[in-house]
């Protein structure tokens, strides 16, 4: 399913305490709810389904990219479904055992997301993941490594400029961190920003974000 957005969109990451967060991100475009980071997460994406009409993310992380759900993947899969009820879109990871079957039961476009914490694959990997996201009906590409180098960085960067699907492309860690600020630049469609703890290795700031594109006009 198609998801058009006219520029980048900064996205509010809300997790454990989303309720209250939520009035600290009036400069973000969209909310991120990390359902895996709430403790009652139907609950929780309801109420701020009622508090806010900017578009929700509903995400229930793979713990092998970084999440924390406690139960089975059949249970992820399962709660995810259900609060796509009340989401915007919803995210999946590549790698997820259900992604088809997942995909098949949502009625919400699909952000199909990659996460490497420990490196940073090749652009002809990179390439072949995105192109697996794209056959996979995703509406936005999520890729998120870790550079290792700022030739990785330029590479990143070459290999946005030359996407042919929404892609959101996150550089982790201290050497991709100024990445965060600048891929928006570049045509990346979606900003990520915490508004009480990072969830993820360099992860900037919502405030910080929002003096990016203050400063840097995107």
């Amino acid at each position: 399913m198609r998801y058009v957005m006219k520029r980048s969109q900064i996205v509010a990451v809300l997790g454990e305490r989303a309720a209250d967060d939520l009035k600290a991100a009036s400069d973000a475009d969209m909310i991120e709810l990390r359902l895996d980071l709430a403790t009652e997460p139907i609950q929780t994406i309801k109420a701020i389904r009622e508090a806010t009409e900017k578009p929700i993310i509903a995400t229930n992380r793979l713990q092998a990219e970084g999440g924390k759900f406690q139960g089975s993947e059949r249970e992820r899969i399962e709660l995810l479904v259900q609060a796509s009820e009340y989401a915007d879109l919803v995210d999946i990871e590549l790698q997820a055992e259900l992604r088809e079957e997942f995909i098949s039961q949502v009625s919400r476009p699909v952000i199909v997301s990659y996460h490497d914490f420990q490196g940073m694959p090749g652009i002809d990997e990179l390439a072949a993941i995105k192109e697996r996201m794209k056959m996979a009906g995703a509406a936005i590409a999520k890729i998120a490594v870790t550079p290792r180098s700022l030739k990785d960085d330029l590479d990143l960067l070459e290999f946005l400029l030359a996407a042919d699907l929404p892609l959101c492309l996150i550089a982790m860690g201290d050497l991709g961190r100024h990445l965060r600020a600048v891929a928006p630049l570049y045509g990346s469609a979606l900003a990520y920003g915490y508004v009480r703890e990072s969830t993820a290795p360099g992860q900037m700031s919502l405030a910080e974000l929002s003096s990016a594109r203050e400063l840097l006009k995107w």
